[in-house]
């Protein structure tokens, strides 16, 4: 299990240049009580270079692990963030960065290691997009489309919600957002469109709507770069819920909850496809 711990970040580095768009956060990883850039990390910053170009934000976030204490430790979590955002600025030119220090993450259980925890040594890198152009990104809820197809997994999924037990759950990994953002992937809506017909349909079901994200500990949330918070699992669970009280399923039938990265289905996340399987929204069944 440590080694899968220790590995992990350099698993990320390489399938970074093909998920840059897809991803929530672009993580960084340092050694205990590192401040300045890595080889590695410094690479892996000179390849966000062409994603930069259609960019509006770049919110840039340090962290340090437990080891040490409270007050250090929040200095070299600001440190790391602004080396990072000094490396980009360099790069790049345009001052599109943010960056801030969180301070140190705390340990999730009373277990601690005198090697500290290494996924909470780093520096995450939320890209907002540039909407120019795209304006229908903005407004999802008017977004014109079909319900799934028969034949579709999600459709067969969300269509077996009445046979499941009472806190049993769907879980719809398939439902993207826009990265760092709680606005739907326009083609996602139909997912939502097919989910709203089956619940006009079966009247008695009473649900909850779970936001989970990826990337972060367990007793973390991503960050909005809309709601500028981090409620990233919550923001989703409730857009979730808003378009199905817009489409008419009342309100009392529902409730929504944001889990951050506290129940992740796979871990540690290892591949791009551990990560997908963690950013997803999760319907529980609650009463039928």
């Amino acid at each position: 299990m440590k080694l899968k711990i220790l590995l992990s970040p350099f698993i990320i580095l390489k399938c970074l240049p093909a998920l840059c768009q897809q991803q929530d956060t672009i993580q960084l990883f340092y050694k205990i009580g590192q401040k300045e850039l890595s080889v590695a990390n410094k690479a892996k910053l000179d390849s966000l270079n062409s994603l930069l170009i259609d960019t509006s934000k770049v919110y840039i976030f340090g962290f340090a692990d437990y080891l040490g204490h409270r007050g250090p430790n929040y200095f070299l979590s600001k440190h790391r963030a602004e080396t990072v955002k000094d490396y980009l600025l360099n790069l790049h030119g345009k001052n599109i960065f943010i960056a801030d220090g969180k301070g140190q993450v705390n340990p999730a259980t009373k277990n601690v290691s005198a090697l500290g925890d290494p996924l909470n040594r780093r520096v995450d890198i939320i890209v907002t997009p540039s909407l120019k152009g795209n304006k229908k990104v903005n407004h999802p809820l008017k977004t014109a489309g079909p319900v799934l197809k028969k034949k579709d997994s999600v459709y067969k999924r969300i269509n077996n919600l009445a046979t499941l037990n009472v806190g049993e759950s769907v879980s719809l990994k398939e439902l993207t957002f826009l990265p760092g953002r709680h606005l739907l992937e326009p083609e996602a809506i139909p997912i939502l469109k097919t989910l709203t017909a089956y619940l006009k349909t079966h009247k008695k079901l009473i649900i909850e709507i779970q936001g989970h994200v990826c990337c972060i500990p367990a007793n973390q949330d991503g960050f909005d770069s809309d709601s500028q918070q981090n409620n990233l699992s919550l923001t989703r669970a409730k857009f979730v819920f808003d378009y199905l009280v817009s489409k008419g399923i009342k309100a009392n039938r529902m409730r929504y909850k944001g889990l951050g990265g506290a129940d992740p289905k796979v871990s540690p996340e290892l591949t791009a496809e551990d990560q997908a399987q963690n950013r997803r929204v999760v319907i529980v069944l609650l009463h039928k």
